[in-house]
């Protein structure tokens, strides 16, 4: 397969994703809610989000 075209896009959202997120993982703004409640990202990652 070798390196996608796409991996540039893909090093660049993950740089974007570690200017929001942080190394430490935290994210650092406040529009995530605080207390868990539908996801924001859709029905697929429902699944996840019920532990």
């Amino acid at each position: 397969m070798g390196e996608a075209p796409g991996r540039s896009v893909a090093r660049a959202h993950l740089s974007q994703l570690i200017e929001l997120f942080g190394t430490d993982g935290c994210l650092r703004i406040s529009t995530a809610p605080a207390e868990p409640g539908p996801p924001a990202v859709g029905g697929e990652a429902e699944d996840h989000e019920q532990n």
